[in-house]
């Protein structure tokens, strides 16, 4: 089996799971803080899998990708005004998230990044040598896969603690 194969296969699963979760938050919800992260992490690995079968210069891509991820997560953290207020509750040791509306779009969004490289590298391939092309492809997850983190941890510094407040959508 070919290695464009399984990244193939990586990505149509992490699409899959993806769009499951921008369905699955669209609604207000009762979950654990695994819920909540687990968009971050899931597009934490796509990035990976992508910067490691299409990056021709290693060194490069991941030094434009750790700085676009600090930028976004500065970012994320910085611009948290309208931000959705998560809520705890310590009895059932779970996170209060009220409707994501973006969430979908967002991790729509993710999806066609991550795609978009893969079909540019199928059509064009000679452009994985590119230097431009190598810079691209490690800030532009870097910058998503940082705001993406920077938004989800600056919810989650922001929550206020409610006592033994259950709630009734459960």
């Amino acid at each position: 089996m070919s290695a464009y194969d399984i990244l193939t296969g990586i990505q149509l699963c992490m699409a899959i799971a993806m769009i499951a979760y921008g369905i699955y938050f669209r609604k207000s919800r009762t979950c654990r803080l695994w819920w909540f992260v687990g968009p971050g992490v899931l597009v934490a690995i796509w990035a990976a899998a992508v910067l490691y079968y299409y990056t021709e210069y290693p060194f490069l891509t991941t030094l434009c990708f750790l700085m676009a991820f600090f930028l976004g997560l500065g970012l994320g953290l910085w611009f948290k005004k309208g931000l959705p207020e998560l809520t705890y509750c310590h009895k059932q040791h779970r996170l209060h998230c009220p409707p994501f509306g973006m969430a979908l779009p967002v991790h729509l969004l993710f999806c066609l990044l991550f795609a978009s490289f893969q079909a540019m590298a199928y059509h064009l391939p000679f452009i994985t040598h590119s230097w431009l092309f190598n810079e691209v492809l490690g800030f532009a997850p870097g910058i998503g896969v940082g705001w993406l983190w920077g938004r989800k941890l600056a919810m989650l510094f922001d929550i206020p603690m409610r006592g033994q407040q259950v709630y009734k959508d459960m």
